[in-house]
């Protein structure tokens, strides 16, 4: 549920229907499942952005095309990236969604999926070997360091980032990938999507 209204999300509302068709086409399929404990679709994060269909489609295209498998990132480094941040800004909505979506992604159960999830918490980002690997940990930190102070990256981040075997173009697609989910995140939170209120 929303804090604010949001667009009537039938069929007839064309606009609406037309943009998120459009952005649902980049999604993997995963993005289409009902997440226990969660509001359904029609109250979550993309029907907050539905008053302004523009805007959705644009910002969640962005996801989309960030999460193509055409790109050097795999699935479950998007989730990792996705659940580190999540977790980082304690978005309750975001973090349960893609939590989730990394346990589908990993093929984990869920001692092992919750594990991973302990470590992806800032204080362990580095310091965990167990489900994750020496490149997955560097880019967590990264993300998490985009999180906290983008402004503190400097190019030794990159080489770090380099020397586990990320080419500038997944540099990149982590840093936009981290950047997105600090907007939604804070988008999520202040429009009270999965929030009591």
């Amino acid at each position: 549920m929303t804090w604010i209204k949001i667009a009537d999300l039938s069929a007839a509302n064309q606009a609406w229907t037309e943009a998120f068709d459009r952005q649902n086409r980049l999604y993997p399929e995963e993005y289409d499942r009902q997440i226990p404990g969660l509001p359904p679709f029609e109250e979550g994060i993309v029907a907050a952005h539905s008053l302004i269909p523009k805007a959705m489609e644009h910002a969640f295209s962005t996801l989309g095309s960030l999460l193509s498998p055409d790109l050097p990132l795999t699935r479950k480094q998007h989730e990792l990236i996705a659940t580190a941040v999540s977790e980082a800004n304690c978005t309750r909505y975001c973090s349960a969604v893609h939590r989730e979506f990394l346990r589908h992604v990993s093929g984990a159960n869920d001692k092992t999926a919750d594990a991973q999830s302990a470590q992806l918490a800032p204080s362990h980002a580095a310091d965990s070997t167990a489900t994750t690997t020496e490149a997955e940990q560097t880019m967590i930190a990264y993300a998490l360091q985009v999180t906290k102070d983008a402004a503190a990256i400097k190019p030794s981040w990159h080489d770090r980032l380099r020397s586990v075997g990320f080419d500038d173009t997944g540099i990149l697609q982590i840093t936009m990938i981290a950047a997105w989910f600090n907007y939604v995140n804070r988008v999520a939170d202040a429009l009270g999507v999965g929030r009591d209120a």
